[in-house]
């Protein structure tokens, strides 16, 4: 048993320095390469094949030829070559890193920039180096070592921004600065969710004050043509035609004129800023409109609105509405004007 443990012991530190070789073993897509120069066809098929090659001796793997294909064909559909074109490729070609080179020549060497992107986190690095054709695979090797890092590069040393007396690395062009590493890209966000009208919760009780005013009404009509109304609101939207709402409506007098006003009839919510829940449509309704002072009753009520509406959450939401309500009858026609403010609670 103690010669046991004594093995266990010597051979832990080599276990050690092995397991992370086995678990970078990751599937690599090395994209089609971009000449940001002079570079011509050929440099850049002889570029893209060395990284493929620094690839496989850094104990990754490549796509096959038709997911190759595959991952080609998802990067030209998105524009712009950020980091959701790379993320496109990965996911096609079913892989963990997307790289991409831009090659400009100098002459006896070649100034190579690699993108790397990590498909699932959508981080996306940049290293550049001058490479020397015949040391190109180790070259690009050690670029892609720290690129192909959970962590990414990270505070890493960059050991080719040190003096190399046999390279000699062209000055910037006027105006032209020269990058080595830049700093990563941050993962795109969530699109924002579009949330339509009453999202989930059909059913709506609300609560209201109403202020109207009547603009017109009978000649031997007496006492304030303003009244303060206390409401109660009923809801059932229709899931299947987003913004349609069945309502029905009850509003009583609390100042002013007595009244009893009972409606029912539909709004139609547009959605004017969908991600924030913001709404806004027409309603009409109809009903009748009963007068409780000294002359008692009944008349025809037709009742218009324009309606903004906030959701606050999934559940709650708060409205104004503009109003205007028209009451035939009697001795003359009513005609009222004014807002509700009301808010709703869905199930």
């Amino acid at each position: 048993m103690r010669h046991l443990l004594r093995f266990l012991f010597l051979v832990a530190p080599l276990l050690a320095l092995l397991a992370p070789r086995v678990a970078l073993a990751d599937k690599v897509a090395v994209l089609p390469f971009v000449s940001v120069g002079n570079a011509t066809s050929v440099d850049l098929d002889k570029a893209r094949a060395a990284t493929k090659s620094a690839v496989i001796e850094n104990k990754h793997t490549l796509p096959n030829d038709s997911e190759m294909l595959t991952a080609e064909m998802a990067f030209k559909g998105e524009h712009g070559g950020g980091a959701k074109a790379f993320q496109a490729a990965g996911r096609a070609s079913s892989s963990v890193w997307v790289a991409r080179g831009l090659v400009e020549t100098h002459g006896a060497t070649y100034h190579l920039e690699l993108e790397v992107c990590q498909v699932e986190s959508g981080r996306k690095e940049t290293l550049a180096r001058e490479i020397e054709p015949a040391k190109e695979v180790p070259q690009i090797a050690e670029m892609l070592a720290l690129l192909l890092r959970p962590e990414g590069i990270a505070n890493a040393d960059i050991p080719w921004e040190r003096a190399n007396p046999n390279v000699v690395v062209p000055p910037p062009k006027p105006g032209e600065t020269k990058v080595v590493a830049k700093p990563p890209e941050p993962p795109p966000g969530p699109p924002p969710v579009r949330h339509a009208y009453a999202e989930g919760h059909p059913i709506a009780l609300a609560a209201g004050l109403s202020l109207l005013s009547a603009v017109s009404r009978p000649s031997n009509a007496a006492g304030s043509a303003t009244s303060l109304q206390l409401g109660g609101s009923f809801g059932y939207a229709l899931l299947r035609v987003p913004g349609l709402e069945l309502r029905g409506d009850v509003f009583g007098a609390l100042a002013g004129p007595s009244s009893l006003a009972i409606d029912a009839g539909a709004r139609y919510m547009l959605p004017i800023a969908p991600t924030k829940r913001f709404f806004l449509g027409p309603e009409l309704a109809l009903g009748t409109f009963v007068t409780l002072g000294a002359d008692k009753g009944a008349r025809f009520l037709g009742r218009g609105a324009l309606v903004a509406s906030l959701g606050i959450g999934e559940r709650v939401q708060v409205e104004l509405a503009g109003d205007a309500d028209w009451s035939p009858g009697g001795s003359g026609a009513l005609f009222l004007l004014g807002g509700t403010l009301r808010g709703a609670f869905r199930f």
